[in-house]
């Protein structure tokens, strides 16, 4: 165990300890793809002895509904599961659609179909999703770790989805005090200890800890979070989950102080809630030496008792010497998320531009923009264009962000020079759109933005 190896360092954080450990996964070929293993829980070397330890115990025979996250470590649990024919709930992704859906294969599934249904892609093939009406009673949760201490505490990727879905089950009645934690993970992940002051009341703590070597039961157990903690979410945290808002609205008609956190400066919302991640996204990789001293100073920072409420920031992000530049054409009054995509999009410009001579161009300007928000994974740019042609609506630019749920629609002055672009029009006409998944579910989400001109994004030579 790297406890035993290694002491930990005097001012302990949990990104500390996640590193430690990944590095320890990686220094040592511990771990399966996906590789490397930092930023994720780890694909552990041993995932499927661990998974059918579990399988033996009492708490997983006698359990009828099994909720087991989505991420790789645990599709072996996964398929256990669907084998001996249990009711298998996983996490949605992001939670950007809901909490959780029923893993349902036909009933007369082969073995070699149930693997597959304990994929990431039987996920998605054979997941229904689980309303928050729903009457339902988890009777095991197992949760995937970075790492684990044999008091009970868990620390995981840092994304805190583990705990919110825990929280929310508690609100719904899925789960109580008495519910069962496992997690499955690598010898070399157990701490003897770890400092009891880096856990909150919103962090979930584990029952049992299951290894490719042993079964380690806690003594005493810890006490689980009893609902959501609102003084810890951001307005941000609140947008980007949508499941959230629904919760919070039904809680403040019952009367609860269901107040957000306040977030004092664009600096900590950057670090807290800047660019997410979800589990099935890929990481961009570490391992460059350049930028190992800022990127210790982030995720220090990062690090704190707002787990539910914090968006990691994205990891190893490279640092460009024009960042400054690129910086200060980002509107003040912009929303962080807006201002990273401009940054993205200045920087992928700046990339093209060292290999073409830069040719001034005078283009129109963007008289107001749209965000579109709660686009399902399975959208393509050209539904949606598809969809803004049938109400008649034809924006100047679009800049696609589907894969992290959401777009800009970009307007000029000159876009309709016959009529003026109104853009509460505009936004009323698109209130009731639905595309992909979202059809017979949620509406996509349509508000103003703030506008991202042309001239940002592609003349570099005034930025």
């Amino acid at each position: 165990m790297i406890a035993n190896e290694e002491p930990l360092p005097d001012e302990v954080t949990k990104q500390g300890i996640r590193k430690k450990v990944w590095d320890y996964l990686e220094k040592h070929n511990l771990s399966l793809f996906p590789r490397p293993v930092h930023g994720r829980i780890p694909n552990f070397k041993g995932s499927q002895e661990a998974a059918q330890k579990l399988s033996e115990l009492n708490v997983f025979k006698h359990a009828s509904t099994v909720k087991i996250n989505p991420d790789k470590p645990q599709e072996a649990v996964r398929f256990l599961t669907l084998e001996a024919r249990k009711k298998l709930l996983v996490p949605i992704p992001s939670l950007r659609s809901g909490l959780f859906q029923h893993v349902e294969p036909p009933s007369d599934a082969s073995k070699q179909e149930l693997k597959v249904a304990a994929s990431r892609r039987g996920l998605e093939q054979w997941g229904k999703p689980v309303g928050l009406d729903a009457k339902v009673k988890v009777d095991l949760v197992v949760l995937g770790s970075v790492a684990v201490s044999k008091e009970g505490y868990r620390i995981g990727k840092g994304e805190g989805y583990a705990d919110l879905e825990f929280a929310m089950m508690m609100k719904m009645g899925a789960v109580s005090q008495e519910t069962i934690v496992v997690t499955t993970v690598h010898d070399c992940q157990v701490f003897d200890t770890l400092p009891a002051q880096l856990f909150k009341a919103h962090d979930v703590p584990v029952d049992i800890i299951i290894t490719p070597t042993q079964v380690i039961e806690i003594s005493e157990s810890l006490p689980k979070p009893t609902g959501i903690i609102w003084s810890i979410l951001s307005e941000r945290r609140l947008n980007d989950i949508p499941i959230l808002q629904i919760l919070r609205e039904a809680e403040l008609g019952e009367g609860k102080d269901c107040s957000l956190k306040e977030v004092d400066s664009d600096t900590e919302e950057h670090l807290r809630g800047g660019v997410g991640r979800n589990r099935f996204r890929k990481r961009i990789q570490p391992n460059r030496s350049a930028e190992d001293g800022c990127v210790e100073q982030n995720l220090s920072a990062m690090d704190g008792n707002n787990i539910q409420g914090a968006r990691p920031t994205r990891m190893f992000r490279r640092r460009r010497n024009s960042a400054r530049k690129q910086a200060s054409s980002v509107p003040k009054d912009g929303s962080v998320e807006e201002a990273n995509e401009i940054e993205n999009i200045v920087g992928e410009a700046n990339r093209k531009e060292k290999r073409r001579p830069i040719r001034p161009r005078q283009r129109p300007a963007i008289e107001f923009s749209l965000r579109v928000g709660n686009i399902a994974s399975d959208v393509r740019v050209r539904d949606l264009k598809a969809a803004l042609a049938e109400r008649g609506v034809k924006p100047t630019d679009i800049t696609w962000r589907g894969h992290r749920g959401f777009a800009f629609l970009h307007f000029t002055k000159t876009a309709t020079p016959s009529a003026p672009v109104a853009v509460d029009n505009i936004v009323a006409s698109l209130q009731d759109l639905k595309l992909g998944t979202n059809d017979g579910g949620e509406f996509l989400k349509i508000e103003p933005a703030k506008p991202i001109t042309r001239i940002e994004v592609t003349d570099i030579s005034s930025v």
